[in-house]
């Protein structure tokens, strides 16, 4: 799986591996510990020993997941010289994602929408995660606009652009089908289109 890269064969990693499947698969409310260990294949100590709670192993999986689907996309987009293209490989990374996991949406939005605590730390990982994801917009994705933009409307270009990204999976999970990531997709190369090209 795209967000699996490499086989879990150490207790920790196999831990990660299966809450990875379980926590998509079932929510993280749904997925008891003992189940993880489990379907892991670890003792009890030794789960406890790498995760002192639930939660704790929930923000290790969030983070793994984090730094490998952050240098996937950083991959892809440095692959291109215009910002379109770059943008048309961002979203190559939805149509990965559905065919390898489903139209199970992002699994970090999943994940924080099972926490109503907004101090949550787990909320906190997923907040954290979202601006990482619009910062790189700004300086890999859009970074040529900048110098010929106003402050404010580079902002507001680089907002609308991650809204629609950010978006379209969550829609594309909630219909079932790829248009929400098709249209998404369309609605950002248009929306370039409205300001001056580098």
């Amino acid at each position: 799986m795209m967000m699996n890269p490499l086989p879990a064969s150490r207790p920790r990693e196999r831990i990660i591996e299966t809450a990875s499947r379980l926590f998509f698969r079932q929510g993280y409310c749904s997925t008891g510990i003992n189940q993880i260990i489990s379907e892991s294949g670890v003792a009890k100590a030794s789960f406890y020993s790498h995760f002192p709670s639930k939660e704790t192993l929930a923000i290790a999986w969030l983070k793994q997941r984090e730094e490998v689907w952050i240098r996937q996309l950083k991959e892809r987009i440095a692959q291109h010289a215009s910002a379109d293209r770059r943008i048309a490989a961002m979203y190559s990374m939805w149509y990965d994602q559905i065919r390898e996991e489903g139209y199970r949406g992002c699994g970090f939005i999943n994940m924080a929408g099972e926490f109503s605590n907004e101090e949550s730390p787990i909320r906190a990982v997923v907040r954290d995660h979202k601006n990482r994801v619009r910062q790189l917009i700004a300086n890999y994705v859009l970074n040529e606009y900048r110098a010929v933009m106003k402050p404010s409307e580079f902002e507001e270009l680089v907002t609308v652009i991650y809204s629609l990204f950010d978006g379209a999976i969550i829609q594309a999970q909630n219909f079932m089908q790829d248009w929400p990531i098709e249209a998404a997709l369309k609605a950002s190369i248009k929306m370039l289109a409205q300001y001056r090209a580098p």
